[in-house]
């Protein structure tokens, strides 16, 4: 009998991903082993049960689920699932922390797209010796140009959204605007004119301005590759910028306390500004809220981070406090284990501080750590450090009143990443998960969490 449930699972991981429906991945003996799925020290979340009992008898409008991790969370889909899971069954009291990741340079959330014109620095706390400005987000991004226009797209699936918080230091050098025209902020390609020298070619010319041969051939209306020295050519876009409509009209919206902003219902698109002239304009974020009662939910991810990235820096910490979670998911430790001279040792000790950082600011809640999913180093070899690391992360968690869901054993360890590939649920890297994996372990996590809740109040 085992041999045939083996063969059939085999056969099913043949199939395209496609065919594969999450409830029936959901008990693929290759891919998850339900004995571990459940949340360890569940009486450490009392408290965050009881303000959920709250919110469903009405005597409580809302709680708020903050998750923090890496690149898993930073990418849309991990921490887009577990909110999902959450507010369909609590309610959507908001789409939470939102950041211009685009503008940043890198990856971000695809229900909340950013473009800015001017000129922007953004460093990540992974790359920064702790003298950056870096606060909730995970990176410093500022610019000094104050005529800059940054426009948020905010999807259809976003029209509940009322109420727009602007996180930075200083809040009241931002303002927040609407307009009667829309897609203000535009990429504009600009042409520049290369002269042909000597022993240039099109792929080479191509090659140098990042372009291609068959852009320059349609710029220059080509028919062939021929070239002769001195010859002029157009070349399409050797750079871009942002460009806001030269006949661009905003509506200023105002605020309620000087951060926070009531918007009408079904707004898809909203422009921050600069308030005023100042030597420096500093964006942690944006938050996202309903108006309405059940779970806010905020993700926070960096690229790249790993505990002791967060730790260097107090503003962090200062608005992780002011937000006042009342559970806070952390999913770190992937980073930690592709460090040759990092050791167990090491993890404890960036546990501790991120720990005490957090007790020092009145943080001694609900606090659900996960372990990181399997993964491979040189999508070669199975990551055994991760499976070391997840067992004393579950340590860690027992002796410092922490509940703890071990997502790697859920997931059958590392040793079980080639399977996850074959399943067509990682990326190439098998360090990553597209869409259908991620709410595969999203979903797990969230049934967790309510088993437990349930436990709770019988």
């Amino acid at each position: 009998m085992i041999k045939q449930l083996l063969f059939l699972w085999l056969g099913i991981l043949a199939l395209p991903v496609i065919a594969q429906d999450v409830e029936d991945l959901q008990i693929n003996p290759l891919l998850i082993d339900r004995s571990f799925q459940e949340i360890k020290n569940p009486l450490v979340l009392n408290d965050f049960f009881k303000k959920v009992v709250e919110l469903e008898n009405g005597t409580r409008s809302q709680v708020t689920v903050m998750q923090i991790g890496d690149s898993h969370v930073q990418g849309p889909y991990f921490p887009q699932f577990i909110r999902q899971g959450l507010q369909n069954k609590l309610g959507n009291a908001g789409r939470g922390f939102v950041f211009p990741y685009r503008v940043a340079g890198t990856n971000g959330a695809i229900d909340v797209k950013f473009k800015a014109n001017g000129d922007w620095t953004a460093v990540r706390n992974v790359k920064s010796k702790g003298n950056d400005n870096v606060g909730l987000s995970g990176i410093n991004l500022e610019t000094t140009d104050s005529n800059f226009i940054m426009e948020v797209d905010l999807d259809k699936s976003l029209e509940t959204v009322t109420e727009v918080t602007i996180a930075s230091p200083h809040s009241e050098r931002f303002k927040l605007s609407t307009s009667d025209q829309s897609n203000l902020v535009k990429r504009v390609s600009n042409t520049k004119t290369y002269k042909v020298k000597s022993g240039d070619y099109l792929g080479k010319i191509a090659a140098k301005f990042h372009t291609s041969v068959k852009k320059i051939q349609r710029a220059n209306g080509m028919k062939n590759v021929n070239l002769r020295a001195g010859q002029s050519l157009k070349i399409p876009g050797a750079t871009s910028t942002n460009k806001v409509s030269a006949n661009a009209n905003f509506k200023d919206l105002t605020s309620i306390d000087g951060i926070t902003y009531q918007i009408p219902a079904g707004t898809q698109q909203l422009y921050l500004r600069a308030a005023r002239k100042e030597s420096k304009y500093v964006l942690d974020g944006l938050l996202l809220s309903t108006g309405k009662s059940g779970v806010n939910f905020h993700g926070i991810g960096v690229n790249g981070t790993k505990f002791s990235d967060y730790n260097k820096f107090p503003r962090f910490f200062d608005q992780l406090a002011a937000i006042d979670p009342d559970l806070i998911i952390i999913s770190l430790g992937t980073n930690e284990s592709f460090y040759d001279t990092y050791t167990e040792e090491k993890l404890k000790s960036d546990m501790d501080i991120f720990n005490r950082e957090m007790i020092k600011r009145g943080m001694t809640g609900s606090v659900l750590l996960t372990s990181p999913p399997p993964s491979m180093k040189k999508r070669k070899h199975i990551n055994s450090t991760a499976t070391v690391y997840a067992y004393e992360m579950g340590v860690f968690a027992s002796l410092n009143s922490w509940a703890f869901y071990d997502l790697h054993s859920v997931s059958r360890t590392s040793a079980a990443m080639p399977d996850w590939h074959a399943a067509k649920l990682t990326s190439s890297d098998r360090i990553h998960f597209i869409k259908p994996g991620y709410q595969l372990q999203a979903q797990l996590l969230v049934e967790s969490i309510f088993n437990s809740y349930d436990n709770y109040k019988k």
